[in-house]
């Protein structure tokens, strides 16, 4: 049991570490895409960790995997909290200025209409 989940984390912990070369060698890929599969990955990253902490392991060098395991899990949620947060302050900022251009149009509109008042 302990070989299978060795080899199960083997196998996330490569797709952990070629998922950044993966990442910005892949133009055509969308942010939202990326995003998505991150978060699949990362679901199944927190699964195998959840199940190995529920097991007594005490094979040294499955529990360093697990270690490393854990910690790109982390990164990979610091990550996509990361992206959620740029994209949310890129959204505000975009609205701040949709707002300012509607009430400059406002003002001069307002003004145009006072001026010709007073005529």
């Amino acid at each position: 049991m302990e070989f299978a989940i060795s080899v199960v984390t083997n196998e996330l912990v490569t797709r952990f570490i070629s998922f950044p070369t993966n990442r910005y060698s892949c133009h055509a890929c969308s942010d939202e895409k990326r995003l998505q599969r991150l978060q699949r990955l990362l679901l199944r990253v927190h699964t195998v960790v959840e199940e190995a902490d529920g097991r007594y392991i005490t094979n040294s060098g499955m529990l360093v995997q697990l270690k490393m395991l854990t910690d790109a899990m982390y990164r990979g949620y610091w990550a996509m909290g990361a992206f959620n947060y740029g994209s949310l302050k890129e959204t505000l900022m975009a609205d701040e200025e949709e707002e300012e251009e509607v009430s400059n149009t406002l003002f001069h509109l307002k003004r145009s209409s006072y001026n010709s008042w007073e005529c």
